[in-house]
């Protein structure tokens, strides 16, 4: 709008000056002075303002488009600096996250660590190496399977779960003969199925004595060992037992 007011202005001053010093010559005519170029020049004024009317009428769209595009411009900087500001947030909040998040790991392994110290600590030292793994045998008192792992437990452990040969035999070397003990496996969920107390997994390795497992009396769900093999008997019936140390637990 400015340039559109100076060039209407600069054409009237034009006008004005080539009307006051204009001179028509000529046989019988007189000099024609023009002192108020809007209301006197009639199509002489709007022929001389046309090219300069079609300047503007051009050139109008270019300044339009120019205001149009400055807004445009000044929004998108204050787009661009609210995207950098949050950008710049999301980082801190980033970096307080991981702040947090390793300070929670760090709490879970020190976690861990007092665990084990905790188990290792209430592990009772009447447990003894046998072969790979830990293993108490009780020679004194006899008890129902459900009491001996209750005993084991208040040791730091689980009636036992032998997990191969060799572990049996080196096992076996160390109990009386003719003597049961009682072993952590038991099918009292379901029949025929046998489970370790220890893991809660089905028990892989056995060594059953020929006709074994029979559940001759219909109630014969814990596991026992006698004479280097396995046997299914009454839970209820009282025997010494083996117990194997939590640490050891596979």
């Amino acid at each position: 709008m400015l340039k559109f007011a100076t060039y209407f202005s600069l054409a009237f001053l034009i006008l004005g000056l080539y009307g006051s010093e204009a001179e028509v010559k000529g046989e019988g005519r007189s000099v024609c002075l023009l002192h108020d170029p809007p209301n006197q020049c009639g199509e002489f004024c709007l022929e001389a303002l046309k090219p300069m009317l079609d300047h503007i009428a051009f050139h109008q769209k270019e300044w339009i488009a120019c205001g149009t595009q400055n807004e445009t411009q000044a929004k998108l900087d204050k787009i661009e600096d609210y995207l950098l500001k949050l950008q710049e947030s999301l980082e801190k909040k980033e970096a307080t996250w991981k702040t947090v998040i390793d300070r929670l790991e760090k709490q879970l392994t020190d976690l861990q660590e007092t665990q084990s110290k905790a188990k290792s600590s209430v592990l009772s030292p009447l447990f003894q190496r046998i072969g790979e793994r830990l293993f108490y045998i009780e020679r004194a008192i006899r008890r129902t399977w459900n009491e001996a792992e209750e005993s084991c437990r208040m040791m730091g452990g689980h009636l036992a779960s032998i997990q191969h040969d060799v572990e049996l035999n080196a096992i076996v070397e160390k109990l009386e003969r003719s003597t049961s003990y009682w072993l952590g496996a038991t099918d009292v969920v379901k029949e025929g199925e046998f489970v370790s107390v220890a893991s809660g997994k089905p028990t892989s390795f056995f060594k059953w004595k020929s006709g074994q497992p029979n559940n001759l009396h219909g109630n014969d769900h814990c596991v026992d060992i006698y004479n280097g093999y396995m046997y299914d008997s009454e839970c209820s019936e009282s025997e010494f037992y083996i117990c194997e140390a939590l640490e050891s637990v596979k």
